[in-house]
């Protein structure tokens, strides 16, 4: 069971998608446009002096006090979160500036699932493009023997001959990993390559900002969690799933998938591993507005259903910007957990598999998961320095994925898993 170590991991926790009582998502109008809790896009073009004017006349005018207010919502999201009482909610379901109002809901780590549509597994072809070992072959015959006929030798001009083919320049830049350096099972399976330069935001429980292993960009980074600005991982986890991505390539720990990628660490998660669907919004809001085409984000988090976060990490995705999500750690479909459930181009969900590409245990699952990759009995970095070998979960393959992004930007496969429950077995991730 994913519990068996001692140390955090993608608990299953019974709290997952558990809706906080009193407490509420209000996201406001978009100008003159209305959006609904269904929609996929919220498109928003307030500007963020009118945004914040409107935000603050919606807790001024239904009488919330400041102390009540969780997350304050700034961009493509507009709004906030508080806790309410039964009277500020029916006031505020009653303002026109007010689009709709979703309950806040607890997330954990590694509960989530959809993605950006199955990609079929590579075949292995031949030069002529057939499937290897499908081609017909003709029976060998012998020639009947002829005498020949004596002739002149006819002048030939030589015959051109086409240049060799060559293959393309890879996509990314290969490494050699250093001497001392270790290279997982797990990253070894799915490919790796050098990251420098390159960016991914994770949205998770801080990182261990003095890892010797990990590229930590301080000034990026931020926390969600009101009253806490430290990024600093008290948990453990957002350090495991960051040197998964990008562990330097220094001599010593372990090599990552895209090594010495930059880490943004995305504060979601307190001290306990606790955290709310409310703070996660914030986040993606807080990528939409810092990141660029082609960064990469992970999010090994998820719960129940919450448009709200839906339509931030679709958005976000329409900016060219690349999502790694964990599908899960419940053993059930992911298709109703958010942000899992986003299908849409750019939004990668992935199950997790053993060092024998059997799906794990506890992996959610459903035709929404993208591809699978290790998680079960990884090595990574630890809190506090050095290495830890044993986590498993949905949270540690999402991050494999997340390091062949931002070293390609898009997904490879090599084979499939077994023991899939659903009717498409998932593509294992790879790198090339």
């Amino acid at each position: 069971m994913e519990n068996q170590f001692n140390e955090p991991q993608a608990v299953l926790s019974p709290l997952n998608g558990q809706a906080i009582e009193g407490q509420y998502i209000v996201v406001l109008k978009n100008g003159n446009t209305s959006i609904s809790s269904n929609s996929t896009s919220q498109n928003f073009t307030t500007s963020k002096v009118a945004a914040a004017r409107m935000r603050d006349n919606a807790i001024r005018t239904s009488g919330v006090k400041q102390q009540d207010v969780e997350q304050l919502f700034e961009g493509v999201v507009n709004g906030f979160a508080a806790r309410l009482s039964q009277e500020q909610l029916a006031s505020l379901r009653q303002n026109p500036e007010v689009a709709y109002i979703e309950q806040d809901r607890i997330i954990s780590l590694g509960n989530n699932g959809k993605g950006s549509g199955k990609t079929s597994p590579s075949e292995t072809t031949t030069k002529g493009g057939g499937k290897k070992g499908t081609l017909p072959q003709p029976e060998p015959t012998e020639p009947t023997p002829t005498e020949p006929t004596p002739t002149e030798p006819t002048p030939t001009e030589p015959t051109p001959t086409e240049p060799t083919p060559t293959e393309p320049a890879p996509a990314y830049t290969s490494v050699t990993p250093l001497a001392g350096e270790i290279v997982p099972w797990n990253v070894e399976r799915v490919g790796y390559g050098d990251g420098t330069g390159k960016t991914v935001w994770i949205i998770d429980s801080g990182v261990d900002t003095d890892h010797p292993d990990l590229n930590v960009d301080l000034e990026r980074s931020f926390s969600l969690i009101y009253g806490n600005p430290s990024v600093e991982d008290g948990f453990g986890h957002g350090t495991k799933v960051a040197g998964i991505i990008a562990a330097k390539n220094n001599g010593t720990g372990m090599l990552g998938v895209a090594s010495n990628a930059t880490v943004v660490a995305l504060r979601v998660f307190d001290d306990a591993g606790g955290g709310t669907v409310s703070r996660a919004i914030s986040a993606v809001n807080h990528v939409i507005n810092n990141a660029k085409p082609g960064d990469v984000v992970n999010m090994s988090l998820g719960s129940g259903i919450s448009s709200t976060l839906d339509n931030a990490v679709t958005t976000a995705a329409a900016k060219g910007i690349l999502f790694s999500v964990a599908a899960g750690n419940s053993a059930v479909d992911c298709s109703g957990s958010s942000p899992a459930r986003v299908n849409v181009q750019g939004v990668f969900t992935v199950s997790a598999m053993d060092n024998y590409n059997r799906l794990w245990d506890y992996s959610n699952f459903g035709l929404g998961v993208d591809f699978s990759a290790p998680g079960v009995n990884v090595t990574t970095t630890n809190k506090g320095g050095g290495l830890t070998t044993g986590p498993s979960g949905t949270s540690f393959a999402a991050p494999h994925v997340a390091g062949i992004l931002l070293l390609r930007g898009e997904v490879l496969s090599a084979g499939v898993i077994t023991g899939d429950k659903d009717t498409t077995p998932d593509p294992i991730a790879s790198l090339k």
